[in-house]
């Protein structure tokens, strides 16, 4: 699947893609700067969960956790990320992962 966005609009360069079909949404690696999350029904832009500008362009995967009240992603900085999906804060920055590397799967459990 290849949608991230430009300001809001849908684009044909991405990593991963976690869908969440209760709550209508998915999550994207934008590969630009971190994870947007879009209505899955009409593809609109709801918000981005920034990661930083990345070094080098490798798909980083995404994930929802805790009922879809988090999303967690990857990084190519050695770092993993837990936002708020309602929100878009930073939850967590879960480091020491990879010394700087690439972190490109995620998994979360309940």
């Amino acid at each position: 699947m290849s949608l991230p966005r430009t300001k809001g609009v849908l684009t044909s360069t991405s990593g991963h893609v976690a869908i969440h079909h209760r709550r209508n949404q998915f999550v994207v690696d934008n590969a630009t700067n971190g994870f947007d999350l879009y209505m899955l029904e009409t593809g609109s832009f709801v918000r981005n969960f920034p990661t930083g500008i990345p070094k080098k362009r490798y798909p980083k995967q995404v994930a929802f956790g805790e009922e879809t009240k988090v999303v967690v992603g990857g990084s190519d900085h050695g770092v993993v990320y837990v936002f708020d999906r309602k929100t878009g804060k930073t939850l967590d920055v879960l480091d020491h992962h990879a010394d700087g590397g690439l972190v490109q799967t995620v998994t979360v459990s309940t």
